[in-house]
């Protein structure tokens, strides 16, 4: 499709400009037998672990969780639909607004855990 064309430049001679060609990857990786390919299940992204990663992460702050839960429900229900670019999105975004509500829940749990600590030792 569009990646399967590799832009070669061929030789320029003197008096000539420098002419280029497009060479078909699969033609010239055809006759390489020894390629490795990975399988197509390894270099996937699965959504179904962002789902769990959105669910573990939702109880540090329930609030942002939802969000997170929602787009990785939405990245599971499109692949398992077919849409396998839309669920890349939606992946992308389960996992970053996952990342969001970790980072904010350690600082909210952290922030708490601090003012405890603060007054348990001022009262003392």
């Amino acid at each position: 499709m569009f990646g399967s064309r590799a832009f070669t430049s061929g030789q320029s001679c003197r008096g000539c400009t420098s002419s280029a060609k497009f060479t078909n990857q699969n033609q010239s990786y055809s006759d390489n037998s020894d390629r490795q390919q990975l399988p197509d299940e390894e270099t996937e992204n699965h959504p179904k672990r962002s789902l769990a990663c959105a669910i573990l992460v939702s109880l540090l702050c329930p609030i942002l969780g939802v969000i997170s839960i929602y787009f990785a429900i939405l990245s599971v229900r499109a692949q398992s639909q077919g849409y396998f670019a839309q669920s890349q999105t939606y992946y992308q975004r389960a996992i970053r607004w996952s990342l969001i509500t970790f980072i904010f829940g350690l600082v909210l749990l952290s922030t708490i855990a601090f003012i405890f600590f603060v007054r348990a030792v001022l009262h003392v």
